[in-house]
């Protein structure tokens, strides 16, 4: 439970609230590479290859405007002749001014070269000071055990590790001075902790070190204090360099401490523990907190780490392509190995990759994106990388229908928006139900499955005209095919929801799909063959309610998509939006795993449509593979956007193509293709 104390502890360390809007007109480096180096101390020669003028070079001629190079890594060593911490040299530094000397090579070829400093993760600092560490519930650190490898024991920033991070930061900003083009802070994260400086400020707040809850507002309000100090403290120093806090996610946790970030970084490795749709569900959300954003990929075939491996060309392209069609920078990892010469192969396949980046640029950055409808996270705002399967089911689900939308949080605006669609297990507060009621009563359009808009209660806003009297108990439930909702599917069939749903009671609302139910339920010694019981084909009951602008399912659709994507729930989802949204921006004829995304350039007076065209592929047991393009041909695209046009041409290959009416067909997508509308 939280003190009155607590409460006001809790409020936004900012004075904008962290909605700080950024100069949109000072974009990010458009082509960057974030250069890893954590280093061991048990190798030789750490830099002893390190050439400045190759090193420059090999950068430029992939064609790369920016690199992050490293002041200290996780392993705790510093990369620069530090007088503040000389014990803390990497013991085997044979090049003893790499980091600076890096700095100065890039900026002679016009290449930027922010700094990274590791934050919660450093081995040597969690050895040699355990004081510093996080510490769970039963007094163990977090993290491994320190006789098994790795640097995972993590270091809690409200100890005095604060003071070592302000003094260590302090020291790169006076190093380099003017020269320093950004700061690049990694592992920030919202970790619950019970170490002594931590339970000693709670026990001052009121709050129970055994509420969980409590204590993880607590770890928030700790984090988000940690990069609001942080970022005055660079300010005092540096008034104009770059300053971003990573966590491997940004979302609704990141919301509140928005004002610390000049920009946003969105770490998504897709072959690593992230997976290809990490990367829209962030992106969608991101681009709403009104600053510049850059995706972040790998140029290894696994992840961070992976020093001998090279990323497929066509992997590589795809990932650092769709930032591009969301209008984004570009960022690919790589990791320096310890002799400090780059890999000639991992830039020749960086450089193939950024070369028709930078010829396409033009028509992405700047830009905004063109939307019609809004997805309701469920996320929660004290947690990164829990993100609902319902979430990831519905932008899986929407990108293959074409639909143009955001990620919004319960706070955001809702006008402008044709259609905003509630996920299954989006419980809300009162206060957005009251926002919900507003925006149908002025015409905007509702589509919510399951759980989507109940109150703590499960309630349903009345603008539903339904109520839920409670989960299903018997089931799964089989939907049967008829009626508008059907539409494409095989009339009258009876299809499998494996999930359990809402027993829906209209109240007002017209039914406009039926389900019916098994025999009984699989539990126990009552079971019929190998997985549930069949239809009992008995009398059919509402699974979903119409009422004006509102369509409500009764079944988790989003999650049931996610766990093992049944056509039918997308087709029934796909009927819906038609009977919500007469018009959409985009239709076409091409496959599901084309995307499309939108991007308007008042200034330039066109909009331009990003086509992506690459199948990842399950071929191995853990990631997903991308290895060739996927060819289309002669995709035909019906397109209604606020600013009509009479002429498109692909570009930048400059041909033209005939439009009828608001109508054309694209010859060929090979991967990659971007119309200009005019």
């Amino acid at each position: 439970m939280k003190t009155k104390r607590f409460e006001e502890a809790l409020l936004t360390p900012f004075e904008d609230g962290g909605k700080r809007s950024c100069n949109m007109e000072k974009l990010l480096s458009p082509r960057q590479v974030h250069l890893d180096f954590h280093t061991s101390e048990n190798i030789p020669g750490i830099g002893a290859n390190f050439d400045p003028k190759a090193f420059a070079k090999t950068v430029k001629d992939a064609g790369i405007t920016s690199m992050t190079v490293f002041a200290r890594g996780h392993h705790g060593w510093l990369y620069y002749p530090s007088k503040k911490f000389p014990e803390l040299v990497h013991p085997h530094l044979e090049y003893k001014n790499l980091m600076p000397d890096q700095v100065h090579a890039l900026h002679e070829v016009g290449v930027k070269a922010p700094v990274y400093i590791t934050v919660q993760w450093d081995y040597h600092s969690a050895v040699t000071h355990p004081q510093w560490l996080i510490r769970k519930k039963d007094g163990s650190h977090e993290g491994g055990p320190f006789t098994q490898p790795g640097f995972y024991q993590s270091l809690c920033v409200n100890t005095g590790y604060w003071d070592f991070l302000k003094a260590q930061t302090v020291e790169v900003l006076e190093l380099l001075g003017d020269e320093l083009d950004g700061l690049f802070f990694d592992i920030v994260g919202i970790r619950p902790c019970w170490c002594a400086a931590c339970r000693a400020e709670m026990k001052e707040l009121g709050i129970s070190a055994g509420d969980d809850e409590a204590v993880r507002d607590f770890a928030k309000l700790v984090i988000d204090r940690f990069k609001k100090n942080m970022t005055e403290l660079v300010r005092q120093y540096n008034k104009d360099c770059t300053i971003f806090y990573n966590a491997g996610h940004v979302g609704p946790c990141t919301k509140e401490s928005a004002g610390a970030y000049t920009h946003f970084e969105l770490e998504s490795l897709p072959s690593g523990s992230w997976g290809y749709l990490h990367f829209p569900v962030t992106a969608r959300y991101a681009r709403k907190l009104q600053k510049d954003c850059m995706g972040m990929t790998g140029k290894f075939h696994t992840e961070w780490g992976d020093f001998h491996s090279l990323k497929n060309l066509a992997a590589l392209e795809f990932e650092c392509f769709r930032m591009l069609s969301f209008g984004f920078a570009a960022s690919i990892g790589d990791q320096l190995e310890p002799n400090g010469a780059l890999n000639p192969a991992a830039y020749r396949l960086i450089g193939k990759v950024y070369h028709q980046f930078a010829q396409r640029e033009a028509w992405a950055r700047p830009s905004t994106p063109l939307v019609e409808a809004a997805v309701v996270t469920p996320e929660c705002p004290r947690a990164e990388h829990q993100i609902p399967e319902s979430l990831m089911g519905a932008v899986q689900m929407l990108e293959e229908l074409a639909l143009q939308f955001d990620v919004i949080d319960q706070e955001m605006e809702l006008e402008g928006y044709r259609l905003v669609i509630l996920p299954d297990d989006l419980v809300v507060s009162r206060e957005f139900q009251e926002k919900l009621e507003n925006y149908v009563a002025a015409g905007g359009k509702v589509l919510a499955c399951a759980q989507g808009g109940q109150d703590g209660q499960g309630n349903y806003p009345a603008c539903f005209g339904a109520a839920s009297t409670g989960a299903r108990q018997v089931f799964p439930d089989f939907l049967v095919a008829e009626g508008p909702l059907g539409e494409g599917l095989e009339p009258g069939q009876e299809y499998v929801i494996y999930l359990q749903g809402q027993e829906l009671k209209p109240q007002g609302a017209e039914t406009l799909l039926c389900a019916r139910a098994p025999y009984f339920k699989r539990e126990g010694d009552r079971f019929c063959s190998h997985r549930y019981t069949p239809s009992a084909k008995g009398e059919p009951y509402p699974a979903a309610v119409q009422k004006g602008g509102v369509i409500l399912f009764g079944h988790p659709m989003f999650c049931q998509y996610r766990s093992n994507a049944p056509f039918w729930c997308k087709k029934m989802i796909a009927n819906a939006i038609g009977l919500l949204l007469e018009k959409p921006m985009i239709r076409h004829n091409g496959p599901s795993t084309m995307t499309v995304s939108v991007l308007d350039q008042p200034q330039e007076g066109r909009t331009a449509l990003h086509l992506l065209s690459y199948v990842p592929v399950r071929k191995s047991a853990t990631i997903d593979i991308v290895e060739e393009r996927t060819v289309l041909r002669n995709v035909t695209l019906e397109v209604t956007i606020p600013r009509p046009f009479t002429a498109a041409r692909l570009v930048p290959e400059n041909i033209p193509l005939e439009v009828s009416g608001n109508s054309f067909t694209v010859p060929e997508i090979n991967g990659y293709a971007i119309v200009e509308l005019k």
